[in-house]
């Protein structure tokens, strides 16, 4: 048996135990496991082919690599209350002082407790308190209000031709109402402050698994308007997807998890399609494209947490094959199905259900689908347009985030080597990026070059593949960027080390750091300037008037403010220049202008109040 281990940055299962551990534990002491349904058993084969049992339970993670204990640990997962020393009898030849200490080992980890100090868990089926703060919106809104939404919300107005820059395409339906008067997005509504308060059930989950009478309680209210659309959900979820295949056939000869996400993002983009669409109308989603909205993006979330999030295990190829038992499994030991405000309310049966679908599902041409489904159905080869395209616009832009993170890698690197020459000019700026570049490695998702590579692969990745579902539209991502590289303005360089020499003095540590922030200003340029003709490509898919004005760096940090909780984050770096050494820097696709503010006290500027890259959900990179 592998050492029993918590598993970081997963949320806490809370299995209500005593820790004490039995003095010297006796074969005739009574022994519980408070919540077997909570375990979750899974085996996995090791890189040099042999099988590994695991035993996932709350925040708990225990591994059997010795095949003569398979038999207990699956047994195990299947009790209430035994003797101790029936474990004897859970598979062949095992010694009572090595099975006492492999429990004394379960006991002290919280798995198992002395049945003298055993609590009762929670009743199935207690009514929970909502785990929402009270709204502080005043009513529903829409993206057709962008340039207020946005001016409301972060203090900068964003041109409504530039919304999937600033909004993902597969969360832009968040905020709209369905026929129930319920939000698509639900509790998880983005951005959060345009959340409504919504008549909710909350109640403690029964279903077995990581989630099964968890801390956060499920939403019975969705899953009851689920229930009621289920047939018409699935038909419309077997169409989207045989219309799917129709542009990408490979993936009828094995599904892997870049062609999951893809099919997962375009069923959210045929609502969404509805929302912003030339001519739209104002009437709310049809119930049954709300909830297929709703269980889809869990899909969504986990193949991107397989792709993006090394928590728990490492992050996969996007060509790496999936199956829908793999996924199901990946979710439960990964919590998948749990969010910062509550579970995943299907029923298993369902999440199987819905999951063969997905993978395995043949279309139903005989189903009658309600007047607003069919419509939205037969938009749906003009829905998958407007999605790939916004699918490019994300993977476009987001490379901004793994770049960041970079240039601050190499600027504290340079400012370390310029305090341990003695330079005393530059002590407050190693301070202060030192301090940042900690933030970034114990706090984000971005803080190893291997990690920001991966994440660059799989954007591309992704990107490119979007472009074979629209008739592989124009040169890859690589390409793109290379192209606008060549475009590079002139004088950067030499304008910020003009700038930052008169702070720091012109040495070879002023001149490294000036490069460091001019690289990253043209790596900003160049993104930009490639994520901005991409939303164009959106705007013409969406029948949508084309932006007024050009999009900028400063309007990349609204899309991280919409995000919200700002503490213990990285700040923006241009807004962390800016702060530091008075030096503004604005961006666009053409063009990178620098100026200094008169009389700047030297690193005497407020650190930054607001903190953007790398939240450390699965939804974000």
């Amino acid at each position: 048996m592998q050492p029993l281990s918590d598993i970081n940055d997963r949320p806490a299962g809370t299995c209500p135990v005593d820790h004490a551990v039995p003095s010297g534990l006796q074969a005739t002491d009574e022994l519980v496991l408070a919540m077997p349904r909570r375990m979750v058993v899974q085996y996995a084969t090791t890189d040099d082919g042999r099988p590994e049992l695991f035993l996932y339970y709350g925040d708990k993670e225990v591994s059997f690599d010795e095949p003569d204990l398979f038999a207990f640990g699956e047994t195990l997962a299947r009790q209430t209350r035994f003797r101790a020393d029936a474990v004897l009898g859970w598979g062949k030849d095992h010694s009572w002082p090595r099975m006492r200490e492999l429990l004394e080992g379960l006991v002290d980890a919280g798995i198992l407790e002395s049945a003298g100090s055993a609590t009762e868990p929670t009743v199935l089926g207690h009514a929970r308190p909502s785990p929402l703060p009270p709204s502080i919106a005043s009513g529903p809104r829409n993206w057709a209000d962008c340039a207020r939404i946005t001016s409301e919300l972060t203090g900068r107005a964003v041109d409504p031709g530039h919304l999937e820059l600033i909004v993902p395409m597969f969360r832009v339906a968040h905020i709209a109402l369905d026929a129930d008067g319920r939000q698509v997005g639900e509790a998880n509504v983005f951005p959060r402050p345009l959340r409504l308060d919504t008549p909710t059930e909350w109640k403690a989950c029964p279903f077995p698994g990581t989630r099964y009478l968890a801390d956060r309680p499920m939403n019975t209210s969705a899953l009851k308007a689920m229930r009621a659309h289920w047939p018409q959900m699935m038909a419309a979820l077997k169409f989207i997807r045989a219309r799917f295949l129709e542009r990408f056939p490979a993936a009828a000869e094995g599904w892997t998890v870049a062609h999951t996400e893809r099919l997962a993002a375009l069923v959210l983009a045929v609502p969404t399609y509805q929302l912003v669409r030339a001519g739209a109308a104002a009437a709310p989603l049809h119930p049954a494209l709300s909830s297929l909205f709703r269980v889809t993006d869990g899909l969504r979330m986990a193949t991107h947490q397989m792709m993006f999030v090394p928590v728990g295990e490492p992050v996969v190829s996007p060509e790496q094959p999936i199956t829908a038992e793999a996924i199901f499994d990946y979710a439960e030991r990964n919590y998948s199905f749990h969010s910062e405000t509550g579970v995943c309310a299907g029923p298993s049966h369902m999440v199987r259900e819905f999951l063969a679908a997905v993978l395995d599902g043949a279309e139903d041409r005989d189903f009658v689908f309600d007047p607003e489904v069919r419509a939205a159905l037969d938009d749906c080869d003009a829905a998958f347009d407007y999605g790939l395209f916004g699918l490019r616009v994300h993977c476009a832009l987001f490379p901004f985030w793994p770049a960041m993170a970079r240039c601050y890698e190499q600027l504290a690197t340079i400012a370390d080597d310029a305090a341990r020459s003695g330079d005393a000019a530059f002590a407050p700026v190693h301070a202060r990026f030192a301090l940042h570049r900690d933030t970034m490695h114990r706090a984000t998702l971005l803080g190893t070059e291997e990690r920001r590579q991966n994440r660059e692969l799989a954007y591309a990745a992704i990107f490119d593949q979007c472009g074979q579902g629209l008739g592989d539209a124009g040169p890859r991502l690589g390409d793109r960027f290379s192209a606008a590289r060549a475009d590079a303005p002139a004088g950067v360089a030499d304008a910020l080390l003009e700038s930052l020499a008169g702070q720091l003095g012109d040495t070879t540590f002023t001149r490294q750091f000036a490069a460091a922030i001019a690289q990253f200003a043209e790596t900003a340029r160049t993104i930009i300037a490639v994520a901005d003709a991409c939303q164009a490509e959106v705007n013409a898919a969406a029948g949508r008037l084309a932006a007024q004005r050009r999009f900028t760096a400063a309007d990349i940090a609204v899309h991280a403010r919409l995000v919200g909780d700002m503490s213990d984050r990285l700040p923006f770096l241009f807004e962390e220049l800016a702060a530091t050494f008075g030096i503004t820097l604005a961006i666009d696709g053409r063009d990178i202008e620098l100026t200094t503010a008169p009389q700047f006290s030297q690193f005497g500027g407020p650190s930054a109040d607001y903190r953007a890259v790398a939240p450390t959900s699965g939804d974000y990179p």
